[in-house]
């Protein structure tokens, strides 16, 4: 925990706030009584309003195969103190993430359930949006720009294993936020790092495509790793295409399977 953070418990939750200090009793009876908006995130969010400052608020959940077993419940309160710490470490480096309020653990016998609550970006529209409702020369713009931040987030030191474009939205004034860093480390990224960072983003890609919520074009596709490639001076285009094969095959069969264990 840093510096700047203060801890305060309240009914079984224990509040660490990394921004400025409210009431332990109004935050949480406030997040309580909020609706869960469905549809948005895994397991929904809450949006609130605490003393003027406007909050998103996610719980955390498992992801994976066994899911279904795990759900919402954890041993410890780390997964969301490491998101809200990287989180600031990014914002002290200048990249472009989205402020963390505090983090929450609902604090049971034997297990716990998580919360981050982020400042809201009023206005702001996912990155998935954007490129649904744009013309060619602006998703162009939208690509490149992604495609560089990726970069800066690997000189930050920070390897992001679920990239998707709904957790990067476009303010109302243009710039590009990151808001989602759940399950994030800090570390060198290797070669092999940035290969699976861009295997997962295609992924979802190539799922929001067989839904028909995206048609990405090859030409943008490419775009995107030869930015990416110029400025790491990584070899991607001729690595990626060799493993195309094989990645597309185990994908395929991964879905199945998840196809299976959680139809709606």
């Amino acid at each position: 925990m840093t510096s700047m953070t203060s801890e305060e418990h309240y009914r079984g939750f224990q509040i660490t706030y990394y921004s400025e200090h409210v009431p332990a009793s109004l935050f949480i009876e406030k997040m309580l009584r909020a609706p869960i908006l469905q549809n948005v995130g895994r397991g929904g969010i809450r949006i609130l309003d605490v003393e003027g400052n406007k909050l998103v608020c996610r719980k955390y959940f498992h992801g994976g195969l066994f899911r279904v077993f795990t759900r919402d419940v954890f041993i410890t309160g780390e997964r969301a103190t490491q998101e809200a710490e990287i989180m600031l470490h990014l914002k002290d480096s200048g990249f472009p993430v989205i402020t963390p309020f505090a983090t929450i653990t609902e604090v049971g016998t034997l297990m716990k359930r998580l919360y981050l609550c982020t400042f809201m970006e009023e206005g702001a529209v996912s990155l998935l949006e954007h490129l649904k409702r744009s013309e060619k020369k602006v998703r162009l713009r939208a690509i490149k720009r992604f495609a560089e931040l990726l970069w800066r987030l690997e000189q930050a030191g920070v390897y992001h294993p679920d990239l998707h474009l709904r957790n990067v939205v476009l303010t109302g004034d243009g710039r590009m936020l990151f808001l989602d860093f759940d399950k994030a480390l800090r570390k060198p990224i290797a070669q092999k790092d940035v290969e699976s960072m861009f295997w997962r983003l295609a992924r979802y890609v190539a799922k929001m495509e067989r839904q028909g919520a995206l048609p990405v074009y090859p030409y943008e596709k490419m775009l995107f790793v030869r930015v990416y490639e110029r400025l790491s001076k990584r070899p991607l285009v001729e690595t990626l295409q060799k493993q195309m094969k094989t990645k597309n095959l185990l994908h395929r069969i991964g879905w199945f399977f998840e196809s299976l264990l959680y139809r709606a």
